[in-house]
């Protein structure tokens, strides 16, 4: 099946070509127990026959979240479940998207094997760790804003141990992180019944614990440090990631996160180690730009940040300044980019070091570009220099992104030699 970017004029015709669309009734597939014999009744009374074997059948029941009366559902052509969403979740999981965005999300990562609902994070034994990158708002009261990550290790299915590392950017938000089990609620602003409302909007410390029922939690990661949560399970499940900023760093506060998620197998043994800074190749700033420098010992040197988004025709770069001088015969300068999971586009451009960043219009100066990266994918800047030097990379929103929003991104960099 091919991947298919899908945009919203296209999003209908595209369905009617390639999606055969239709409503299940769970109760008639046996989900509701008090209509199984009533349905089975009609079915003798009516002589309908119907096989709960069918591959097409078996595939629907697979996909049913636990406790949802709808669930969207998406499944190939050789009846492989691609994707499940409980509908009653979808809006809660959209954060900050709107009902239109997120339906297109789910279909583009369900056709490209990410499987939203499922997992937005698939870990299996063959690839047992991966990253994410993403953004926190710190919100106005508890529980008002989460980015929600899916954790699927359904594939562990004699258990073990799921491990997050956390490492918060260089902007204001600190970072809270909760472990959810797969099938909790993500809870919101509204005050349950019967809860003093003062109480509910002022939780800390214990309190955010029981209201969230979190399985276990990372508090107060604060602006370039790092964190990690572990949780020990018994069996494979889903599991719910909900980052959101803590309110000691100031409401209306963003931040960048990237978190490292990985399962150990029960009969491995985790040994934990004190690396460096070099031996993390992850660059800490120190200054309102960020520096990196590759060497012929290290080679290699990864980054992350925010963009913002600055309006049509408009420029607000993020700067990351890169020395290869010690490549004196040259080399091939490769930057790949993933950006994160927030509203807005990325564009990055490479400049030479004494170029001055262009604030509108096309960036001509620019020795490279990689524009319009969506939300949640990748994309890769090369470029061949004859000698060592220093370059800039700025990051951006594109121009189709609204004004004001912002995204996470991680940069890659390493130069071959020639």
């Amino acid at each position: 099946m091919r991947t298919v970017v899908l945009s919203k004029d296209r999003i209908i015709a595209f369905l009617n070509e390639n999606f055969i669309n239709t409503w299940v009734a769970n109760a008639d597939l046996g989900r509701s127990g008090s209509l199984q014999e009533p349905i089975e009744k009609r079915r003798k009374r009516e002589k309908i026959t119907f096989d709960t074997n069918n591959s097409l059948v078996k595939t629907i029941m697979k996909g049913w979240a636990k406790g949802s009366p709808v669930d969207t559902i998406i499944v190939s052509p050789d009846f492989e479940l691609m994707g499940s969403l409980d509908y009653n979740e979808f809006l809660d999981n959209l954060g900050r998207m709107n009902d239109v965005d997120g339906y297109l999300l789910f279909l583009n990562d369900s056709l490209e094997g990410k499987r939203l609902g499922l997992g937005d994070v698939i870990l299996t034994p063959k690839q047992p760790s991966q990253e994410v990158v993403d953004t926190i708002f710190t919100p106005k009261m508890a529980h008002q804003d989460y980015t929600v990550i899916g954790i699927n290790t359904t594939a562990f299915e004699n258990g073990g141990t799921l491990i997050i590392d956390f490492q918060v950017g260089r902007d204001d938000a600190i970072g809270l992180f909760f472990l959810l089990d797969g099938n909790r609620k993500i809870p919101s602003e509204k005050v349950p019944e019967g809860i003093d409302p003062a109480e509910w909007h002022s939780q800390e410390s214990d309190e955010f614990e029981k209201s969230l029922d979190a399985l276990a939690y990372c508090w107060g990661v604060f602006p370039n440090e790092t964190s990690q949560l572990k949780y020990d399970f018994d069996k494979g499940q889903l599991f719910k990631l909900c980052a959101t900023g803590d309110q000691w760093g100031g409401v209306g506060g963003i931040n960048a996160f990237v978190a490292k998620i990985t399962v150990e197998n029960k009969k491995e043994t985790s040994l934990e180690i004190d690396k460096t800074e070099d031996e993390m190749d992850i660059v800490t700033p120190i200054s309102s730009e960020i520096n990196v420098v590759l060497n012929k010992s290290h080679p290699f040197k990864e980054v992350f940040d925010i963009f913002r988004a600055p309006g049509s025709e408009k420029h607000d770069y993020t700067v990351v300044n890169i020395d290869t001088t010690a490549f004196q015969e040259g080399g091939l300068l490769s930057i790949d980019i993933q950006v994160g999971g927030a509203m807005a586009y990325g564009s990055f451009d490479l400049f030479d070091e004494d170029t001055d960043l262009p604030t509108e219009g096309i960036p001509d100066e620019a020795l490279e570009s990689a524009w319009g990266i969506e939300p949640g994918t990748s994309d890769n800047i090369k470029y061949r220099f004859e000698k060592g030097k220093i370059f800039k990379l700025g990051a951006t929103g594109d121009w189709y992104s609204n004004k004001g929003d912002i995204n996470a991104f991680q940069a890659k960099f390493s130069v071959e030699e020639n």
